[in-house]
């Protein structure tokens, strides 16, 4: 079972259960639970959140913060992972983090033009935290929900009512991109040329401000948030195909809350392969004393129609942060990346722990190789073993598509 579990992470329900018990386990009464006893709130609103069940008629409303936090954070924080990762937040920080946030929601149609979606789409677009009054149907619940690719959410609860209690600052430039009648493909590239992070982007692409006026509709924030991954990846990898290729082999390395990575660049036309290694006691496997499962997919340099099914929203992630990386160089190169997810890493944070640790190891000097042995060899010295357990670069070959080529270079 452990494998099927790797393969959908909870979010297709490939067992046949209602319900992933593995998610179920994990959730827990938050401790603002005791804390809040009201029908009404007032406070700073970071994000938007879409729900993706009953779609087309789905769950949509402001994401807020709870009072009562012990540390001073400033609202902002609570929805930027990259501000995480560069403080080195751990597993329990986020998780405490993230506990203080209250999802609203209400059902609407994803074409919905109501008042109460035009005030989503301003919060969304808006440069900083916007205060809200919120009107609840009932109390909140408390409970910590988690996700393979969304962030960990803290309250949920319906809304009656909602009012804006400020104007939302919105930068001109994103304004005018969204008033323009472009297609959301189009103004998700022009927002992030803009200087916005994929994060940001996915948040309004979520919100339905993007799309030609007759075809602008909300989008789930799961499917938002690789489906933006993806749009800003065609657009690098598009203009790195030109580029020449990387002059030798490389490794860059990096690790974050026991998920370490190891990406391989070698010198040719661009072709991508991307492997996680799952070792028993991590999130998605939870057998004891058993070989790690790895699952693997690939795409060739005219790219890839399918979705990535084995590993989801984590390749999509990899891979943007990727091309990011060799567009900054204006090279290509064959990509092997090596994600290994240790047992220390218990609970599902969303794949922006994906992103982030791939972009940080571009931001470290590279280890340069003559060949693609010796490339190996390091790659196989640097994986790691946990509690007498150990997987080799052969672990790996023995599955890859790019790994087994024999290319000149190679002697």
């Amino acid at each position: 079972m452990h494998r099927l579990c790797i393969v959908c992470k909870g979010s297709r329900l490939l067992c046949g259960r209602k319900t992933c018990p593995l998610l179920a386990a994990l959730r827990k009464q938050t401790k603002f639970a005791d804390l809040v006893n009201t029908t009404e709130y007032f406070g700073p609103s970071t994000s938007v959140f879409v729900g993706r069940m009953g779609y087309p008629n789905v769950r949509v409303g402001p994401m807020a913060v709870l009072e009562g936090l012990e540390s001073d954070v400033e609202p902002g924080r609570f929805e930027e992972p990259n501000a995480w990762f560069a403080q080195g937040l751990e597993m329990d920080e986020i998780v405490e983090l993230r506990s203080a946030t209250l999802r609203s929601k209400r059902g609407e149609n994803i074409k919905s033009r109501s008042n109460f979606v035009s005030d989503v789409v301003e919060i969304a677009l808006a440069q900083q935290p916007v205060d809200v009054e919120l009107t609840f149907k009932s109390k909140p619940s408390f409970n910590l929900s988690f996700s393979d690719v969304l962030r960990p959410t803290g309250a949920s609860v319906n809304v009656e009512k909602m009012h804006v209690t400020e104007n939302p600052k919105i930068p001109r430039q994103v304004d005018r991109i969204v008033s323009d009648d472009l297609k959301a493909v189009e103004a998700a590239h022009g927002l992030y040329d803009l200087g916005l992070d994929v994060y940001k982007v996915s948040t309004i692409l979520s919100s339905g401000a993007l799309g030609l006026s007759s075809a602008k509709k909300m989008v789930p924030t799961r499917w938002s948030i690789t489906a933006t991954d993806d749009i800003i990846f065609k657009r690098l990898a598009a203009q790195l195909r030109d580029y020449p290729t990387v002059d030798s082999f490389y490794v860059y390395e990096s690790s974050y809350m026991d998920n370490h990575f190891l990406i391989l660049l070698m010198p040719s036309l661009f072709e991508y392969e991307n492997f996680e290694a799952w070792f028993p006691g991590s999130v998605w496997n939870d057998t004891v004393g058993q070989r790690p499962v790895i699952v693997e997919e690939y795409e060739s340099f005219k790219g890839r129609k399918k979705y990535a099914a084995n590993e989801s929203g984590g390749y999509y992630a990899a891979r943007l942060a990727v091309a990011e990386a060799l567009h900054t160089m204006r090279r290509q190169a064959g990509v092997v990346v090596f994600r290994e997810i240790h047992p220390r890493y218990s609970v599902p944070l969303g794949v922006w722990v994906v992103r982030e640790t791939v972009r940080d190891a571009f931001r470290k000097r590279g280890e340069k190789f003559d060949t693609k042995k010796e490339a190996s060899d390091f790659v196989d010295s640097r994986l790691r073993a946990k509690e007498g357990m150990r997987i080799g670069i052969r672990d790996f070959e023995v599955l890859s598509k790019i790994l087994r080529q024999k290319r000149l270079t190679d002697f």
